[in-house]
C-alpha cells in the first residue's frame, strides 16, 4: 500500500535531533513545548500539527496507523527524519513510538515526565474527550467530507482513540490505558541510555529548575510556562478548527444553516 510519506521529497538538510520527550498527552506537555521554544529549541508538538495543516495531520495518522495497524510497513529512521526535518526537539510524537525514537536517536536527551493516572483520565476528560466525541457526530462528521483539513483533524483523532483506548473507545477502554501509561514510562526508563533521560513527575513541579541543568541551558529569567491547559486547548481548536467547520458546511448545505452551525459549534466546544 502506497504511504504518503513515500510521495514527499528527501529534505535537503535533516536536523540533529536533541531532544525526545517521551511522555504522554496531557502531562505538562505544552508548557514542555513552549518552555524548549524559550530555551533556543525548535520543537514539534500537536500544536505544529494542527498549525501546519493538513500533511502534518495526515503523516502523524499515516505514522500511528503503519505501526499498530500490522498491514503497513512502519516508520524507519528515514521516514522520521523526513517528516521532522526541521525540528530537533520532538514531543508529544514520541508516546507512540518510544522503542523507534530510543533507536533512531540514541544521541538525544530523553525526558519522561509523569503523571498520577487518575489526574491523567480527569485531564483527558477536560480536553480531549469533547474532541473525540465531536469527531464522529455534527458538524465534524459533515465537514469532513468537504474539507480536507477536517477530514485530516477527524481521522487522526480517530486513530487516536482506537490506539490509545484499544478500539473499545475511550470509557471503555480507558483502564488499559491508563495501565499502558505506567507500563511505557517503566519502558522509557528501561530503554533509554543511561545518563540521557530526565525522569520527573508533573506533582513533582517540574520546571526551568529541573530541565535546565539536564540540557545544560542556563535558567532563564522569564518564569516557566504553565497556564490554563484546558482553555488553551479550546482556543486552539476554536481557532484552528472552528472556521473550517463553518465553511465547510455552508459549502455544502448552504447558508440557511447558519444557526444550526452555529449551535453546533457550541455544543462541540461545551461537551463535558
Amino acid at each position: 500500500m502506497s504511504r504518503l510519506i513515500d510521495r514527499l521529497p528527501t529534505p535537503e538538510k535533516v536536523k540533529e535531533k536533541k531532544v525526545i520527550v517521551l511522555s504522554r498527552s496531557r502531562v505538562g506537555t505544552f508548557s514542555l513545548y513552549q518552555a524548549l521554544k524559550t530555551l533556543g529549541y525548535t520543537p514539534y508538538h500537536m500544536f505544529e500539527v494542527v498549525t501546519n495543516g493538513v500533511p502534518h495531520l495526515q503523516l502523524f495518522d499515516e505514522a500511528i496507523r503503519c505501526k499498530y495497524s500490522g498491514t503497513v510497513k512502519p516508520y524507519g529512521k528515514a521516514e522520521f527524519d523526513k517528516w521532522l526535518a526541521n525540528y530537533d526537539a520532538i514531543v508529544e510524537i514520541p508516546q507512540f513510538f518510544i522503542e523507534e525514537f530510543i533507536e533512531f536517536y540514541p544521541n538525544a536527551k530523553f525526558i519522561l515526565v509523569e503523571r498520577d493516572v487518575d489526574a491523567w483520565e480527569r485531564s483527558l476528560n477536560n480536553t480531549v474527550k469533547a474532541v473525540i466525541k465531536a469527531c464522529r457526530s455534527f458538524p465534524l462528521n459533515v465537514s469532513q467530507y468537504v474539507d480536507h483539513y477536517i477530514s485530516g483533524f477527524v481521522a487522526l483523532h480517530v486513530t487516536f482513540e482506537d490506539v490509545m483506548f484499544h478500539n473499545k473507545g475511550m470509557e471503555k477502554g480507558m483502564e488499559e490505558a491508563k495501565r499502558d501509561v505506567i507500563a511505557d514510562g517503566e519502558k522509557a526508563k528501561r530503554l533509554a541510555p543511561e545518563g540521557q533521560l530526565l525522569a520527573c513527575t508533573l506533582e513533582g513541579g517540574f520546571g526551568w529548575e529541573e530541565i535546565c541543568p539536564f540540557l545544560e541551558k542556563d535558567i532563564p529569567k522569564t518564569p516557566y510556562p504553565r497556564g490554563n491547559a484546558p482553555a488553551e486547548f479550546e482556543g486552539l481548536i476554536k481557532t484552528h478548527v472552528g472556521p473550517r467547520i463553518r465553511n465547510s458546511v455552508l459549502k455544502l448545505l448552504g447558508t440557511a444553516l447558519v444557526p444550526v452551525v452555529s449551535i453546533g459549534l457550541w455544543s462541540y466546544m461545551k461537551r463535558p
